[in-house]
């Protein structure tokens, strides 16, 4: 088994190394020097010419992050992100930041509603775009619970991580009361400061104590937790 163990966490090693964005924008000038400046970075770049190409990217291959423009002819940007976040495809729990000219707070606010996780202003310069994509790119580190693996078998690890990964996109996706938010997010912080989650831990714990500005840092915390438990292997 903890043979088996290390194979699977070198290839989460290997896996973490390639991050993958999906850059969505009608205008081809923005797309290629997004994916210029992402490339020198290290990113894996694909491109979505529209709304409807980047739900149909999204349902065919998993990305690290996605960067989604908002005004775009036919599906618009939030569209196109409600329809990535519906079902449990590929990119459901996939982080999405806005990218666009649109005005942050309006942005902001319909993004955050429509499921996105943050914003980037354009016009971009090349550190403004990474200073918003870099946090987003895994650390390479391997999975939080691997110390428990030699402890309870690789089998049953697995189905904890599964059932976890379960709750966050359950508490992502509700739209529930104050109350019943901070008993959620009780549980949440328990349990994922067994496995190891420090950073959710902590952020929902802040959410189970009342304070409603930790939300969108308890949000971002999940999306991170999904994607290093979803890395699958290569």
């Amino acid at each position: 088994m903890p043979c088996c163990t290390n194979v699977r966490l070198e290839r989460i090693r290997r896996l973490n190394n390639r991050p993958s964005i999906l850059i969505v924008d009608d205008e081809p000038s923005n797309r290629s020097l997004a994916r210029g400046i992402a490339s020198a970075a290290g990113w894996q770049a694909e491109e979505a010419e529209n709304g409807g190409a980047a739900v149909s990217a999204a349902q065919a291959q998993a990305f690290t992050l996605i960067l989604m423009d908002i005004q775009m002819p036919g599906i618009d940007g939030f569209a196109a992100t409600r329809a990535i976040r519906a079902g449990d495809g590929p990119n459901a729990a996939t982080p999405i930041l806005a990218f666009t000219a649109v005005p942050p707070g309006d942005a902001i606010e319909r993004g955050r509603a429509a499921g996105m996780d943050g914003h980037i202003a354009k016009p971009f310069t090349p550190e403004t775009l990474l200073a918003a994509i870099t946090p987003w790119r895994p650390s390479g580190a391997p999975s939080p619970a691997a110390s428990l693996v030699s402890i309870f078998g690789e089998a049953e690890i697995a189905g904890l991580l599964a059932r976890f990964r379960n709750q966050l996109v359950d508490a992502l996706a509700v739209d529930e009361p104050a109350a019943e938010r901070r008993a959620r997010a009780h549980k949440i912080a328990g349990i994922s400061g067994t496995l190891g989650f420090v950073e959710v831990s902590q952020a929902w714990l802040a959410v189970s104590e009342g304070d409603e500005s930790a939300w969108d840092g308890a949000r971002l915390a999940a999306r991170r937790a999904i994607r290093l438990i979803d890395a699958p292997p290569l």
